[in-house]
């Protein structure tokens, strides 16, 4: 029986090594696997590959597995770029005055991207030959690799291969901590009610050289908002009592998102959302909620909330008996805005297509009004 299946081993092995870049495997106590090893470019060109199948990219020495949409790395610590798109890059630099409490923020100089500025605006991919010029590229996780100047021909026109080829042979230098003190909105689809957000903060920037040119990489933490399932349960008349299921309400599986709330008086428990009442709660509150993926192939989201204390006056006028939002357009501009103008952190606040960031004291306008995440409460 042992020479029978010494002998179908034997048969397997040989067959799986006549197969052009087929897996080999071996026993015994030197057994090691044989991936097919390929080019990124002939990884990049296999057809329909399917999830699971793994080979060595030779090009970039490193093991890569086919996860359903990118071939991604899994050795070593520092993944190669699987893709690139080329993109408009802006800056702006911020000026700031002081408005009662808050401070605001006056965009200027929202044009080309200028390393002395402190803002990062606008990314858009770029179309080959729609006649708008790229000044740097999008990555496959969202890093943004940028020049201050339009990029060369030459660049533009190199096939995708032969950029990763560049980009990931580059060697990236000089970490520094670069903070952008505002989040700014990077798309916006007013109909639907999604954006995307690059979040203030801190990120880190390095400095490389391609084609001779100064390039400064960027990690970015963007997000997605996505609200018209949200204000079907949450522009309501809210109530200590009040609790909603997030992951029912958002259509989420417990198994691929944890949620996190940044605000005690937005408590998540088990995705479930509570608004907890105490003596020191605030009159209005703000915060986020984070939809964070447990796997890194689905995409992590945020929410933002704001909550508000209405007087009995303001309650009958913007809502029914049932607590429902009665002219959602009336109630966002004449009381929602007022109320975000007076109470959102100068931090969370967003820009607009014009060089004016809409921040706390901005004058409103329809097309600059936040997404809906106005809940309220009710006086208790």
């Amino acid at each position: 029986m042992k020479k029978i299946y010494s002998t179908l081993f034997l048969l397997f092995t040989l067959t799986m090594g006549a197969v052009a870049q087929s897996t080999t495997i071996t026993a015994g106590q030197t057994a090691n696997v044989q991936l097919p090893v390929l080019t990124n470019e002939a990884i990049s060109n296999i057809p329909s590959p399917q999830v699971g199948m793994m080979v060595f990219d030779q090009t970039f020495n490193v093991v890569r597995v086919y996860n359903g949409t990118t071939w991604t790395s899994i050795s070593g610590s520092t993944d190669a770029y699987s893709s690139v798109q080329l993109a408009s890059i802006e800056s702006f630099t911020l000026g700031n005055s002081k408005v009662g409490n808050n401070t605001v923020y006056t965009a200027s100089n929202v044009s080309a991207f200028k390393i002395s500025d402190n803002g990062i605006g606008n990314v858009k991919p770029v179309l080959v030959n729609s006649g708008t010029q790229p000044n740097g590229f999008v990555m496959d996780n969202q890093d943004v690799i940028v020049f201050e100047n339009t990029l060369p021909w030459q660049l533009q026109i190199l096939p995708q291969y032969d950029l990763l080829n560049i980009i990931n042979r580059c060697q990236w230098v000089n970490p520094y901590t670069y903070t952008q003190p505002v989040d700014v909105v990077t798309n916006e689809d007013n109909t639907n009610l999604v954006y995307t957000v690059r979040e203030s903060g801190s990120f880190e920037r390095r400095e490389g050289n391609i084609f001779g040119m100064r390039a400064y990489k960027f990690r970015n933490k963007v997000f997605t908002e996505k609200y018209a399932p949200f204000i079907t349960f949450f522009d309501k008349l809210i109530t200590a009592n009040t609790s909603v299921n997030l992951y029912t309400a958002m259509n989420v599986s417990p198994q691929a998102y944890n949620i996190i709330s940044t605000s005690p008086w937005f408590a998540v428990n088990d995705g479930i959302l509570t608004f907890p009442r105490g003596a020191n709660k605030p009159q209005s509150n703000y915060g986020l909620i984070y939809f964070v993926a447990k796997s890194s192939n689905l995409p992590s989201f945020r929410m933002r909330i704001f909550t508000h204390r209405p007087s009995r006056t303001s309650i009958d006028q913007y809502f029914d008996t049932n607590g429902n939002i009665r002219n959602r357009s009336d109630y966002i501009e004449n009381y929602f805005v007022n109320a975000m103008n007076t109470d959102m952190p100068a931090a969370l606040n967003f820009s607009t297509t014009t060089p004016k960031l809409r921040l706390a004291g901005d004058p409103p306008s329809k097309k600059e009004v936040p997404p809906p995440t106005a809940g309220t409460e009710d006086t208790f």
